[in-house]
């Protein structure tokens, strides 16, 4: 009678296939937003609920934020202009709660305006339509209701 034992022990020679070799190799997404402003760009994800998980003298440019299983960098850039936001990203975030999120973002100071989005009849869902200090459009999408 086969065991999960004797699986396990019946694989460990064999090659894993291309597929499977590719799959294993990346274990998470860390984007870095490239700021002119690093202190208002970190003070307003941690104003969400986000918090600093580096910031350090060996990279005086570089705040990484983390919430959850989310993580991402921001780093500060010469040549970053407010103009470069729109043609490079929207940075959407999904939120178990819209009317608690609509509530944090009042609370803290951050306009925002609210989208219902409907793409069949069965299915719509609410997003927030917010911009970040230095011009990121920034998307927060809801359950669905």
């Amino acid at each position: 009678m086969p065991t999960e034992r004797n699986d396990v022990l019946a694989n460990q020679g064999k090659e894993a296939s291309p597929q499977e070799q590719k799959a294993s190799l990346f274990e998470r997404l860390i984007p870095i937003l490239f700021v002119d402003d690093l202190q208002a760009e970190r003070d307003f994800y941690v104003s969400l609920g986000f918090t600093v998980t580096y910031q350090g003298a060996e990279f005086p440019d570089f705040i990484a934020l983390g919430h959850g299983s989310i993580e991402f960098g921001i780093s500060r850039r010469e040549s970053f202009t407010l103009e470069l936001p729109d043609r490079v990203l929207t940075w959407q975030f999904g939120v178990k709660d819209i009317d608690t999120t609509k509530q944090r973002l009042t609370s803290v100071g951050v306009t925002f305006r609210e989208e219902w989005v409907t793409p069949r009849e069965d299915w719509k869902y609410r997003v927030l339509h917010a911009r970040t200090p230095n011009g990121y459009s920034l998307m927060l999408e809801g359950p669905g209701e």
